[in-house]
Parts: structure tokens; sequence; C-alpha cells
């Protein structure tokens, strides 16, 4: 079913997502809504988009689709909302120096009206909510005739709400920077001629040109050349990879050396850059598990709060100590603790090259007990390699492999690859090649070469005798030697399972559907602390399922045959999916390059965002609680009251964007 995303003007907390979302859920055909109050966007599957805009503006908002330059028309805004915030702040300062109220009446309604607009709005939709404490607050000031004051709490919430949307408009910046590297303009070669067109022009199977210095504007396959690619924006590698005909490039890579002809194969919003960046952005919206509990905390804490001003009112007889109350009484900053971490934690992980596709994963991945691992494609480079011979006559270790490469030279076994690319160049055609089950029979100078196992070469009469690897070599009707092949484990494997024990995790196991002899000397090799070796694809989330009695589970795969137990897990970690359907779907965490070191980042960053939102949950429920201690027993002033307020929020705020540095 078709998903539909809107902008959502008039949402100043979560209590106005959670009215905007269910008046979206109540419009008939819808069958999921999320709506995320920081990014001021809903996104809606089912309905029709003209009742789902309908459906906002009855409950208070007005909603629109996003537009291209939507960054542009925010910043904009944002430059007006600063520029009349300040001319009331100007008068405000001009009614008090020279003592002429009606400057600061007029200073009083210019910065209440919004807020006041919003309560009414809020009481109509019969609902309570932050805006509902501030606009009594404002008319009550203004009742008792503190018109100083009343300008000067409405003139604070609103400086307060620029600096929360400068901070918010930062952490989604971090992510837009990355759409800021795809190049205006691409050299395309056309007619024989080259010339230049704007990127957005392009079209599959254009072919274009970069030189060193250029960004790669469009994914494609290189055609001719070779260069030194930075890929760090894609997948967050921090060293150039090395391009040539045949690899795959991705737009907004940097071209630091040599020439490259390419082929565009995706361009525009198909690119791998685009998506991530549509993933992510829909990723924030999804809320963590914490996140709903305080949203469901925010519904009562409201009418709370209003009840505690009148019973300060009731008790004192003093109308400001219970206008301050409901100013700082606020619960802004404990809403605002989770979906600023997660914005940035998702937007950091995003720019490390790893894409977290909710809240809930986020947090999932900071509590994890066990890390799941796949074998072939995941801990090992799965193919297999060439790791030993041994030698049975004269004929020197690189002999005997060359020999073994002309033999091998017309098969297309996966065996035969591997003994090709270690003899390296390009081995002489035999004069005759027969391929059998048990190896290969090949001609060579007038000399038969056998290639095999044991049995095929007891068929020729040769000899086996000695200590010897799976495959052995005969030349000349005699053994030379043997050669070992295995599936070698990647350079990074064992340096990423001792940073996950350095992180605590507390077991790492290894699924494999490869015999248990091989799936114990990898795990011997790399410390695995468990193996389930000869397992079926559909047996793996059974495993899966056995190990989440204990805590926690992540599986880590390739995607493909692990899909079962991706789903099945906590949180499933795929591997190395660039340039394919940028996150699978049955993963939760997408690395973008095949580099196990991303795994422990994740973990690492999750338990930080974590730690982030408690500190900023402790520190705003303690912090509200004194501020309403000190304006409950008149420690301080409605002013005093509305700088605490906006000090405590955007101060959450900031701890939130420490993440977006996270190393």
């Amino acid at each position: 079913m078709k998903s539909v995303t809107l902008q959502i003007n008039g949402m100043n907390c979560a209590s106005c997502a959670r009215t905007a979302q269910q008046a979206l859920a109540a419009v008939p055909g819808v069958q999921s809504v999320t709506v995320n109050f920081l990014n001021k966007t809903a996104t809606i599957t089912g309905g029709a988009e003209a009742d789902l805009i309908a459906a906002v503006k009855a409950a208070g908002y007005t909603a629109h689709l996003p537009t291209r330059n939507r960054a542009a028309e925010e910043a904009r805004a944002a430059q007006l909302a600063l520029l009349r915030t300040a001319g009331i702040g100007a008068l405000l300062l001009a009614g008090w120096l020279l003592d002429l109220p009606p400057l600061a009446i007029a200073a009083t309604i210019l910065a209440g009206f919004p807020i006041v607009y919003r309560a009414g709005k809020a009481l109509l939709a019969k609902r309570l909510d932050a805006d509902v404490l501030v606009a009594i607050a404002v008319i009550a000031a203004s009742a008792i005739g503190e018109f100083i004051a009343a300008g000067e709490v409405a003139f604070i919430m609103q400086l307060g709400e620029q600096l929360e949307a400068y901070t918010t408009r930062r952490a989604r910046r971090s992510l837009g920077s990355l759409l800021s590297l795809v190049p205006a303009l691409a050299r395309v070669r056309r007619a024989d001629q080259e010339t230049e067109v704007p990127t957005a022009d392009l079209q599959i199977g254009d072919i274009i040109i970069v030189r060193a210095g250029e960004r790669i504007p469009v994914d494609g396959i290189v055609r001719s050349g070779t260069a030194a690619v930075n890929q760090a924006p894609v997948t967050g590698e921090s060293m150039p990879v090395n391009k040539e005909a045949g690899d795959e490039v991705f737009v907004g890579t940097l071209n630091e050396t040599g020439a490259l002809i390419i082929e565009a194969r995706r361009v525009g919003d198909d690119t791998t850059l685009a998506r991530i960046a549509q993933l992510v952005e829909a990723a924030q919206q999804r809320e963590a598990p914490i996140q709903r509990t305080l949203d469901r905390l925010a519904g009562w804490l409201v009418p709370v709060m209003l009840g505690l001003a009148a019973l300060v009112y009731l008790l004192t007889g003093n109308i400001e100590r219970s206008i301050t109350v409901l100013i700082v009484a606020c619960p802004c900053a404990l809403i605002l603790a989770t979906p600023t971490a997660v914005m940035a934690g998702i937007a950091r992980a995003a720019r490390a090259g790893i894409l977290i596709k909710g809240g809930q994963y986020l947090e999932a991945t900071a509590r994890l007990h066990t890390i799941v691992f796949d074998k072939t494609g995941t801990l090992t480079h799965g193919q297999p390699e060439v790791a030993d011979i041994r030698r049975n006559c004269h004929h020197s270790a690189a002999e005997l492999v060359g020999l073994a490469a002309i033999a091998e030279k017309m098969s297309s076994h996966p065996i035969a690859r591997a003994i090709l690319r270690k003899a390296g160049g390009t081995p002489p055609d035999p004069t005759s090649f027969t391929s059998h089950q048990r190896g290969v029979v090949a001609e060579h100078a007038g000399q038969k070469l056998v290639v095999g196992n044991p049995a095929l070469l007891a068929e020729h009469s040769i000899a086996v005798t000695g200590d010897h690897h799976d495959i052995l070599v005969a030349h000349d009707g005699q053994l030379c030697g043997s050669i070992a092949i295995a599936d070698t484990v990647r350079a990074d494997a064992g340096a990423a399972v001792q940073q996950l024990r350095q992180l605590g995790i507390a077991k790492i196991v290894m699924l494999t559907g490869d015999n248990r002899r091989v799936a114990l000397d990898i795990a011997g090799q790399l410390g695995i602390d468990e193996i389930q070796a000869e397992v079926l694809p559909e047996q793996k989330a059974q495993h899966i399922e056995a190990l989440k009695k204990h805590g926690r589970v992540a599986m880590v795969g390739d995607g493909i045959n692990d899909a079962p137990a991706l789903a099945v897990a906590d949180v499933g970690m795929a591997m190395g999916v660039t340039g394919t359907d940028v996150a699978h779907e049955a993963a939760d965490v997408a690395l973008m390059a095949d580099d196990l070191s991303k795994i422990a980042f994740s973990v690492g960053l999750s338990r930080q965002a974590l730690r982030i939102i408690k500190q900023g949950l402790w520190f705003a429920l303690v912090y509200n609680v004194t501020m309403v201690g000190l304006a409950g027993s008149g420690h301080m002033h409605m002013i005093g009251g509305a700088i605490a307020h906006q000090f405590s929020s955007v101060l959450v705020i900031l701890n939130a964007m420490r993440l977006l540095r996270y190393r």
C-alpha cells in the first residue's frame, strides 16, 4: 500500500504529535501513522491525501506535501521568525526602559498571540498541552497588570522555540549534508563530445567522465580507467578504495587520483545516497520503547501541573507564584530527551556507513547480551583461497601452483578460481583438458597433469604417500605436492570479536551450515564462545529463539540465506549492503561496507545514546521538581521561571547533540 509523507506546521511538543497522529489514524483507509514533532513530518500508509490534510487541519494544524527545497524554506522561515522575535524583544526593552506600558502591551500581544492561538485550538480539540499552560500564565499575568512580565515570558518562550528549532535543524543538517555531496554538474560524453549537464538531468546509460578531485554524480559501473575513490560518505570506510573497469562506484564519493569513465546505473532519487537519506529520515520517526512510555506520561502530566498550580494558589493566595508554577512545570525537556538523542544517534550512525532503522533498534542494540555471527561471507571472505602448499618433489611452491593453474585454467569450479588467483598472471593453455567429478586431467608440453583428490590419482596409477592436503597435484605420473583450499578469515574478524568483548558482550556465537571441523578451526582462531555447525537456514532461527531466553540477541549475516535468523533476532545486522537494496527487509541495522568494526561502533554508539537519554530524563525530572518547588515557595519570579524552563529544554537538546561527535 502506498505511503505518503506530510509536512505538518504548528506542532510544538510530543502532545501535539500525538494529537495529529490520532487525527490521521481516524481517517478511513489509514493502516499506519508515524508522526515526528522534531522533523514536523508524518508518514501515513493508506488513506486519501485530501482527507489526510483535512484531518490535520481539523486537529488544529496545517499540512502539505514536502517540497524539494524544504531546507531553504525552513531557513527562510527561521530567519523571519528570528527577526520577529528580535522586534518583540526591542519593543519590550523600550517599554521597560522608557516606562511605556503601551509598548509592553504590544509586545505581549505579538509574542503571546501565537501561543494563545495554539492553546485555543488545543482546547477546542479537547486536549491539554504545554501551550495551554503557558497561555494561561501569559493571560493571568496580563490580567493582574504584569504586562512586562507577561511579555517577557512569551518572548522567552518564543526565543526558546527558536533555539530548539536551530539545534534540531543542526541534527538534520548532519544527514542533509550527505545529499549536498552530489555535484551540481556532471561531465557527460554524448555523440563523441564532452558536455557539462545538470546532475538532475542525467539518465541511466549516460557515459560520465570523472577526473581527479571531482565527486561522482551517479551510481554506476567503471567502464575504463583506474582511480582511488574515497567512499567514506556512503560506506564510512576511512581509506580510499582502488577502482578499475567492472567495479561499482557510488554518488557523492570523491575521486582522489586518476580518471574514470562511468556508465550510469542509478540516478536522482534512486541512488544509494538518496536512498540512505530517505531510510534514515524514516528511521528517525520510529520511536524507541522508552519514548512511547514518556508520551503516555505526557498525556496526564499537563493536567497534574494545572492542578498543582491551582493548589499553590489555594494554599498561598499568591497568583504570581501560581503563574510561575505553570511556566516551569511544562515537561518539555522530559519529552525532548529521547527523540533528540535518537535523531542524533541515527544521523551519526549514517555518517559512519551504518543504517539503524529506528529508535527501537538503537535502544535494543544498547542492551545486547549475545551477538551471533554467520560464518561464510561474514567472518570469512565467502570464497575459497589457497591456504597452504606442501611439496613432494623438486618443484618450488610457485612452480607447483603454476602447474595446477595450467591444469585448472579451463575449469569454472571455485577451487580452480582460487588456484588461478594464487598463481597470478595468465597461465598458458593446456593442449587437452578433461573435467572429472574428482578433479581435472590436462596435458601441457607433452606431459600429463592430474589435479584432484586421491581417488583421481589412483585411477591414473599415481602413488599417494605421506601427509597431504585435499587437492593433490601430479606431474608426469608423479605426485608433486598438495594444496589446501579454505575459506579464509577476514583480517578484521579477530579485532572485531575482541572489541565486542571489551564492550562487555556476554556471549559470541557462530552459526554456520559448514562442517563442524571447519567451524571449530575458525572459532579457535577468533576466540568465539560457542558454535552451531551444519545448520540449515531455517534452523538458524530456532537457535536464535533459544538464545533470546538469556537476553537480547543480535544476528550478523549477509542478509541472503540468513534472512530468517535476521528477522527473528532482537537486532538483525546485514553486512555490506552497498549498491544492493540498501537495507535488507529482514535486517534492522544495515552495514554499508563489509567492515566488522562497525558492529562494535554500533553497540558503543547505541549505549552512549541510551546513556544520554537517561541523563536527559533524570536531569529534566530533577530540574522540573526543583523549579516547581522554587516557584511554589516564592523563590522564583515569572521571568526567571521562563528562562529556567527554556534553559532546561535547550540543555537537554545540546546534550543529545554530543552524539553527532561520537568516536
